[in-house]
């Protein structure tokens, strides 16, 4: 069985593959260390092969186990052709998504969209070549920018709005936050519907579930391509390298 480790920035998770099933899955906050050595330790005898995805200074120190774990970084093999300019600046998260997506939807255009701490758009090609893609602040982190970028503004949380525009400051913060948003999302989708004609689209991350009205196409939520990625990323390497 594999361990897929994905290291965030706000949240670890980890989970058991075997084959292309998800069999466990947890999440733990980074500071939770020895809450995941408990949790890998029960499961030792299970695993065979590990994969590290990680974007943050201090990970988790694996060396008590003695795993040949694979960490990913911009030379590690991969099942799909990387045409990004910089690899070693692609957020591992990305390039797991774009693996994810691209078997999930097989020789077809494909868009996912990670609505994380920031919002990552992330494109792959029918020929299985990753294109590229946007980086934008996430919802927590556009409230936190009007909270700390002037001297009146208060620092909001996200709540869904059913209004088109405020009337008060916060109702006015809460519409401009996450209805540009929900706005930037559409626009990126026709843009790149434009570019690319026909497209898949994927959206994983914390605030996947967070829109409850429709974008202006079908949109599949899969809340867990990230690790499945990594699986994906893991298992090539496994049989190939």
């Amino acid at each position: 069985m594999n361990l897929i480790i994905d290291e965030g920035n706000t949240a670890f998770k980890m989970a058991v593959y075997e084959n292309d099933l998800q069999l466990e899955f947890e999440v733990f906050e980074p500071f939770e260390k020895q809450e995941m050595h408990s949790w890998i330790s029960d499961r030792l005898s299970k695993i065979k092969h590990v994969i590290i995805s990680s974007v943050v200074v201090e990970g988790l120190d694996l060396s008590r186990y003695n795993f040949n774990e694979l960490r990913l970084d911009e030379t590690t093999p991969l099942p799909i052709k990387n045409n990004y300019k910089t690899p070693e600046t692609l957020g591992r998260d990305r390039l797991a998504n774009a693996v994810g997506g691209w078997f999930r939807n097989l020789n077809q255009n494909t868009l996912v969209i990670d609505l994380g701490t920031c919002i990552k758009y992330d494109l792959i090609g029918s020929d299985g070549s990753y294109k590229g893609g946007n980086i934008s602040p996430g919802i927590k982190m556009r409230f936190g920018a009007l909270n700390h970028y002037t001297s009146k503004l208060p620092l909001l949380k996200r709540s869904k709005v059913d209004f088109k525009y405020g009337i008060d400051t916060n109702s006015s913060i809460h519409n401009g936050v996450e209805q540009g948003v929900y706005h930037e999302i559409n626009g990126f989708i026709q843009k790149y519907s434009d570019d690319f004609g026909q497209l898949t689209i994927f959206m994983t991350g914390g605030d996947a579930n967070f829109f409850d009205k429709p974008f202006i196409c079908d949109i599949f939520a899969h809340s867990d391509l990230t690790l499945f990625g990594l699986n994906k990323i893991l298992t090539y390497n496994v049989e190939n390298i």
